[in-house]
């Protein structure tokens, strides 16, 4: 099993390495074939010698293809919220592979950022990865309530972000496999200044830099976080490179190197997961990755929020998606949750779901 922590016993790092949880070599196999790994990464080398998945060589081709076939086949949900019997999240690992893999195989179920990026950071450390896990606060840009982002979106939401830092030779690589549509949906090493394309036209870009929110009198005396953010529709990308205007750049995410622990994300799951301020307690969320069909490069997402399904698939205008499905009753929404992300609910999941987000 790869979590030995007791139930009863509050959540902590394992002291000993060997007691920290990690996946048998069955278990990877089942998770390769949850997200629909090709073959060609089943033959990388590290799977036969964990050493090399520190070396950027043979370690990093690896992580991308996992990311990027993860984040396209393990949906961002938050479907354990509102449709489950207990209504409460675990992340305990053992939790996460039955529900992320082996029954994902059948139900096609994910999670929310703790949940995806601690049961993948798992999966990393079992290949032999070394893996850190830190947090982040998500900037109010991307909240769902439009008088949120107009009128707090320079601020950001107390810790409720998880991601993982992944070590190769010469540094820092930022994994993220739990932004959904909102996330890099790639390694980025972790570089003040880094900026690159990821989602075409879309650009990210990360930062070494001072928050708007301190108690530093002076900027130069504010404490600095890394910061990630996107621009959506760069400047040139709609045919207009004479504009003159500066690439509108919005904040997604700021984070820190510093490790944080079980016992930390537990408290960070819980509040998300049952606080009303929390847009995941009073909406019903479901996001995929669309990839290419040579299966190298994300290109879009699908996008299920309240009672709409958006999709993006190529160039982003203005961050706008296209309306795919309007479902009006709560029928329609488990069928668009099967037909277009895979996700089967059981009856046991469908009789409860929460009456405040129930469609009529």
């Amino acid at each position: 099993m790869a979590h030995t922590t007791s139930s009863k016993k509050h959540a902590q790092m394992g002291i000993n390495v060997k007691d920290r949880p990690k996946y048998s070599k069955d278990q990877l196999q089942t998770y390769f074939k949850r997200i629909r790994l090709p073959q060609k990464y089943h033959d990388s080398p590290v799977l036969s010698d964990p050493s090399l998945a520190r070396t950027k060589q043979h370690g990093l081709p690896l992580v991308q293809a996992l990311a990027r076939y993860h984040v396209c086949n393990v949906p961002f949900e938050n479907l354990e919220i509102h449709y489950s019997a207990h209504k409460s999240v675990s992340l305990n690992m053992d939790d996460l592979f039955t529900r992320f893999a082996e029954r994902g195989l059948k139900y096609g179920r994910g999670g929310r950022c703790m949940e995806n990026n601690s049961f993948f950071g798992t999966v990393l450390r079992s290949l032999g990865y070394d893996v850190r896990n830190c947090a982040g606060r998500v900037s109010r840009m991307m909240s769902p309530n439009a008088e949120t982002r107009e009128q707090q979106g320079q601020t950001y939401d107390g810790w409720n972000h998880m991601l993982n830092l992944v070590r190769f030779e010469e540094g820092w690589w930022v994994v993220d496999v739990g932004m959904g549509a909102f996330g890099p949906n790639m390694p980025y090493p972790l570089l003040d200044g880094f900026e690159c394309e990821s989602i075409a036209p879309r650009r990210i870009r990360l930062q070494w830099r001072s928050i708007p929110e301190h108690a530093a009198e002076r900027e130069e005396d504010a404490q600095k976080l890394w910061c990630y953010d996107v621009c959506f529709q760069p400047r040139g990308s709609d045919g207009d490179s004479e504009s003159g205007q500066p690439d509108n750049w919005v904040p997604v995410v700021c984070f820190t190197e510093m490790e944080f622990l079980p016992q930390d994300y537990e408290m960070m799951s819980w509040y998300t997961s049952t606080s009303p301020n929390s847009f995941f307690t009073y909406m019903v969320l479901c996001m995929k990755m669309i990839m290419d069909e040579n299966g190298e490069k994300i290109v879009g997402d699908l996008t299920l929020g309240g009672d709409k399904v958006r999709k993006t698939d190529g160039p982003m205008i203005g961050g706008k998606k296209e309306v795919i499905r309007d479902m009006k009753t709560e029928r329609e929404r488990i069928d668009a949750l099967r037909e277009i992300f895979g996700v089967e609910l059981t009856d046991e999941e469908r009789e409860n779901v929460r009456p405040e987000v129930r469609l009529e």
